[in-house]
């Protein structure tokens, strides 16, 4: 019987584990009813690659931490309608990008952290009546684009990135009352529209990665 040196097998091992954690295994994965899952954390995928989604209706969580995808890859995304759960990172997702998105009307969680769009994009996002989590970073969305997220009646968790948002956006937020958490990174709100916001919600607050003082749910959340 022949022994394998210990380091070799656990290469091995780690070799195989790689292999199955690609875009193209995962997503044979899907094809065959196994999986209704693709996570794809090591590998830039890329808007081609996109197109060998179509028609992949078993696909429920789509969550890429490496793409070069843009608008045009959002025309294959838009065909998954059974989908609940996109995170795109590195995905310079536009207005016209967005439109799309908005298709998929059984989405339940929307991450776009490096996203392109402006207000214009995020005037059809009421189609997304089941969206309960809402991540985005884009510099092109005003307070005004917060009357339009104001619109997501089963939204409870909001987390804007970058996004220069005043004292007069936070306000569009103040009838969520089912609103359980919103963190701001890098927006431009004053400490007494913080302030207004928690006495019409109070909800978990994270400012620029902290916990807020006045924060009434610190000990609490669950995002």
């Amino acid at each position: 019987m022949i022994r394998m040196p210990a380091l070799a097998l656990i290469s091995l091992v780690v070799a195989g584990c790689q292999r199955q954690s690609t875009f193209e295994h995962q997503l044979e994965e899907v094809r065959l009813g196994r999986s209704d899952t693709i996570q794809v954390d090591n590998e830039l995928v890329s808007d081609s690659q996109l197109q060998e989604l179509a028609g992949l209706r078993p696909l429920r969580q789509l969550i890429l931490d490496d793409t070069s995808i843009t608008d045009g890859g959002t025309v294959w995304l838009a065909k998954l309608s059974n989908l609940e759960h996109l995170r795109l990172r590195g995905a310079r997702i536009g207005d016209a990008g967005l439109l799309r998105l908005c298709q998929l009307v059984k989405l339940r969680f929307l991450n776009l952290p490096h996203a392109s769009f402006s207000d214009k994009g995020l005037a059809e996002l009421d189609q997304l009546g089941n969206l309960e989590l809402l991540r985005f970073g884009t510099q092109h969305v005003s307070d005004e684009g917060l009357r339009q997220v104001a619109k997501l009646k089963n939204l409870k968790f909001l987390h804007l990135i970058g996004v220069p948002i005043t004292d007069e956006g936070l306000q569009h937020l103040h009838p969520m009352s089912q609103l359980e958490s919103l963190y701001l990174d890098d927006a431009r709100v004053t400490d007494a529209g913080v302030e207004q916001l928690l006495q019409a919600v109070p909800l978990h607050l994270h400012i620029n990665q902290q916990h807020h003082d006045r924060d009434p749910r610190k000990d609490t959340h669950g995002h």
